[in-house]
């Protein structure tokens, strides 16, 4: 197991292209000094070490870390009830795995062990937490102070507590630590490709829209193209895709890893090999009908380092945000440099679908994608006028070298006043693209607000692409909706989410809408599933009710496809009072679900976005609602689940044959959601609690206090229990692909004895 970790080390070099070796590489946060959490339910930290570790990382670079014997670094695995043999996937030794990893040591280690941890060089983590999907963003903002963790001989009272965690471990059942399909078993579908005939209904546009596009269900979302193997991209993906109506998929693109420097301009010396791997991924692609496009949010900002290393650089700085400069745009050779670049691009890989940009906010890019009157250069500009000569510069290189190729112009985060404005700018020749139900009116829980971005449970379209779609033809421009299909932020634990009631409705909506295609995922949502074939079956003047039915019984027979029709319904309807608002969307445990731990003392950290630490800031968990309210609509959104997994268990009893696996599929998803949306109503009465019995010193308060913790630790425990099972047989459940597993069954354990180390404690609090 030796060579997992030098796999590891070139794999996640090899994202980064060639880095000089500078030891004084200052790290993210690296200068901070808040406080690790202390997990006391852990005899000591080195325990809580080994005890994450233990299913990803092999035992003797743990003793590395440890400085210690690997002997001893099983003795205390052992001691905790965990297997001596480590059974350990190939996967987490790739880029697949890495940010997993680095979740579940952020807390225990400081950034030199983790480096060792993870046999990386201190350039290659900063480029990792910088352009990996907002990775240091995910984490907190914030490295959490620890000191170097070094063996310490265990003590009799730690190792009576390693003995207690192991009765517990024992107590919990077969599903505990066992799994019926390891970690990223899920993969293993698309390892051949099926010889099955692919229906007309599905290749054809006629009656549908011109680009159906998706991101990869498990793609890497960093930098894929240097794996010559592209296994993020298996055939089998990309006949079931063609199977299912997709013709376009997207990948994140940085620019300047896919070109040679360029004078004063940024580049990297494996342009070369991602260029080759992209021309690759087109001709694999091409032979399913599918066409590639870059997602471009370009010019990237740079670092001091950057700007400091060759004189006349600092000419076209821009201002900084955090630890980057941007690249004014005003600058003509900034916009020349982005032209020529992207041509480069496209004359060297032929085929290539096209792009779309983002082009306010996401990474930090042009001056205009933050603040552009702090910048002398541009404050004098309209903001429209920056904006859209980003997108032209885009435009030019394009086409100067692939006249018919697509470039997509997002309005993502413009402001709506200055909507109209940047559309009337734009060259003729793009598309224009914007979020189906973004401005969409809601009240839920009598709490009205208006959608941001993903959303399944608010049924577009929303005004602002309404109104947005109109002004571009006007111009004459095609359109293009932004929807989730699948899953989206609200929840993306599972690959596909049962609400086929929803998904018809927003089919429905966008078949009366003059739009020439669809953008069906962000880097969640590209399973290829039953809510895809519903949205490419779907035709003008087919009602949704009709379009459900039809799949219903054509994917799962006459018996079970009516139960299943009635669970799709009852999940729709429950899904409908999640409490939507983009913070909770963000910020709340709903994705760590019953995997977030309980705490008995105020953590003092903040909630982190999407992927990283609900800890428990309730308080920013329900953003605009009461916290009464949040945890009611998110209760009412798990009964709807909850009578949904009814219907299926008598559809599973009913099916046979082929319809039986299916069944056995939305069963698993819709349980996995409703024991995720209860979680998430749990752990809001805990901590609320806990901080009213923190607070008060009235005994009647704290005596009811006291009851609402005890029962959600009850609560909790059961969750976690149902989990289980659910997470042993399903390796696809808690993954997504730029955040990879969101937690583990052995965190589901971890957090079963935090629950446990909690009720012990509410014993003594009176």
């Amino acid at each position: 197991m030796r060579k997992f970790f030098l796999v590891l080390s070139l794999a996640l070099a090899s994202m980064c292209g060639t880095f000089a070796q500078h030891a004084q590489v200052v790290l993210h946060g690296e200068e901070g000094r808040q406080e690790a959490i202390e997990f006391n339910y852990f005899p000591h930290r080195e325990y809580a070490f080994v005890w994450r570790n233990w299913s990803v990382v092999d035992k003797h670079r743990l003793a590395e870390v440890l400085q210690t014997s690997v002997e001893n670094v099983e003795e205390i695995a052992v001691s905790m009830g965990l297997p001596r043999k480590q059974t350990i996937e190939p996967e987490w030794a790739t880029t697949r795995g890495y940010i997993t990893i680095l979740k579940r040591n952020w807390h225990l280690l400081p950034y030199d062990q983790l480096l060792q941890l993870l046999g990386m060089e201190r350039e290659e983590l900063k480029f990792r937490l910088t352009e990996d999907d907002f990775l240091y963003q995910k984490l907190g903002y914030v490295k959490p102070w620890c000191q170097p963790l070094k063996y310490e001989t265990p003590t009799a009272e730690m190792e009576k507590r390693a003995a207690d965690i192991a009765r517990l471990l024992s107590s919990m059942g077969r599903h505990a630590l066992k799994y019926e399909e390891p970690r990223f078993g899920f993969m293993r579908e698309y390892d051949k490709v099926k010889q099955v005939k692919i229906s007309q209904s599905a290749a054809s546009s006629d009656d549908n829209f011109e680009l159906k596009m998706i991101f990869p269900y498990f793609a890497d979302f960093g930098d894929p193209l240097l794996d010559k193997s592209m296994s993020s991209y298996p055939e089998e993906y990309f006949r079931r895709l063609q199977e299912v109506g997709v013709n376009g998929i997207w990948l994140h693109s940085v620019l300047r890893m896919m070109v040679e420097p360029d004078g004063l301009f940024p580049g990297d010396s494996r342009a070369k090999e991602r260029i080759e791997g992209l021309n690759r991924l087109v001709q694999r692609a091409a032979k399913y009908g599918v066409k590639v496009y870059l997602y471009v949010n370009e010019p990237r900002g740079m670092d001091d380092e950057f700007f400091n290393e060759m004189e006349g650089r600092k000419a076209f700085r821009g201002p900084k945000v955090r630890d980057l400069y941007a690249l004014c745009t005003s600058r003509p050779e900034v916009q020349e440099w982005l032209s020529r670049s992207m041509e480069s691009v496209f004359r060297q890989v032929e085929g290539l679908g096209g792009v779309f940009t983002i082009t306010a906010s996401e990474n930090y890019t042009s001056c205009a994608s933050r603040n552009h009157l702090d910048c002398p250069n541009c404050r004098d500009h309209e903001y429209a006028e920056l904006i859209a000569n980003v997108n032209k510069a885009i435009e030019e290189g394009v086409h100067r070298a692939a006249p018919d190729a697509k470039v997509i112009v997002w309005d993502w985060q413009w402001p709506d006043s200055e909507c109209e404005a940047i559309i009337r700018q734009l060259p003729k020749n793009c598309w224009f693209m914007s979020v189906n139900e973004w401005s969409k009116p809601f009240e839920k829980g009598g709490v009205k607000s208006a959608v941001g971005e993903y959303s399944i449970s608010n049924v577009g379209p929303g005004p602002r692409a309404l109104r947005n779609w109109a002004v571009a033809h006007e111009e004459g421009l095609k359109c293009v909706a932004k929807v989730a299909v699948n899953c989206t932020w609200e929840m993306a634990v599972v690959p596909q989410l049962p609400v086929l009631d929803l998904v018809a409705r927003h089919a429905e909506n966008l078949s009366k809408q003059d739009v020439n295609g669809v953008m069906l995922s962000w880097s969640l949502g590209g399973y290829p599933s039953e809510n895809l074939k519903l949205f490419q079956s779907f035709k003008k003047g087919m009602s949704a009710d009709q379009a459900v039915e039809e799949l219903a019984y054509a994917e799962y027979g006459d018996k079970a496809g009516k139960l299943v029709r009635e669970a799709w319904r009852a999940c729709s309807n429950g899904f409908e009072e999640f409490p939507y608002h983009i913070t909770t969307l963000y910020h709340s445990p709903h994705h760590n679900g019953p995997s977030n731990l309980f705490y008995t003392k105020p953590t003092g950290y903040k909630s982190s976005m999407v992927y990283g630490f609900a800890y428990d800031e309730w308080q920013r968990w329900k953003s605009i609602y009461p916290i009464d309210v949040w945890i009611s609509q998110m209760d009412k959104a798990a009964a709807g689940f909850e009578d949904g997994v009814k219907l299926l268990r008598e559809a599973y009893a009913v099916a046979k044959g082929k319809y039986r696996q299916g069944v056995e599929n939305q069963l698993n998803r819709a349980e996995a959601v409703r024991i995720h949306l209860k979680s998430s109503a749990v752990q809001g009465r805990f901590f609320v609690a806990r901080d009213r019995y923190l607070a008060s010193s009235d005994a009647a308060e704290r005596a009811e206090c006291v009851a609402t913790m005890r029962k959600a630790c009850q609560d909790e425990q059961q969750l976690i229990k149902d989990m289980l099972p659910l997470l042993s047989k399903d390796s696809s459940i808690a993954f997504e692909s730029a955040n990879q597993y969101f937690y583990l069954p052995i965190d589901l354990v971890e957090a079963y004895i935090s629950v446990d180390y909690a009720l012990r404690w509410l014993e003594k609090a009176q």
